[in-house]
């Protein structure tokens, strides 16, 4: 998969400088592909919480939640479950949580027949 990439240059302090630096000591990694590893955990976690704040202030429906998150609907519903964030239920989602379930449950009932 080709990505178009850009350049950041960024300052930080000496103390996070170090800290990658044992990082990639210990990774045997470049510094430059520590920061680049660091970068894309820090965009994916940010995405994450991100979306349960907005699905937490009832903004955002589970699945949309899932969308902004990057993972599946059955994961944000493990992590709204994990967080103890109250459940913001409405028909939509409930018609959405219906046909998730019945297409899960196709693709079982397909391959329980083709297993005999």
């Amino acid at each position: 998969m080709s990505m178009t990439v850009r350049q950041l240059n960024i300052r930080i302090p000496l103390e996070m400088m170090a800290e990658i630096e044992e990082i990639a000591r210990q990774e045997d990694l470049g510094k430059t592909d520590v920061a680049r590893r660091l970068l894309h955990e820090g965009i994916k976690h940010w995405k994450l919480e991100h979306a349960l704040g907005l699905y937490r202030e009832g903004r955002i429906s589970k699945a949309r939640a899932a969308e902004i998150a990057g993972v599946s609907i059955y994961e944000m519903m493990d992590l709204v479950r994990e967080r103890s964030i109250p459940l913001q239920y409405s028909l939509e989602e409930a018609m959405e949580d219906i046909e998730a379930m019945l297409e899960r449950a196709g693709e079982q009932e397909t391959l329980r027949t083709s297993t005999y």
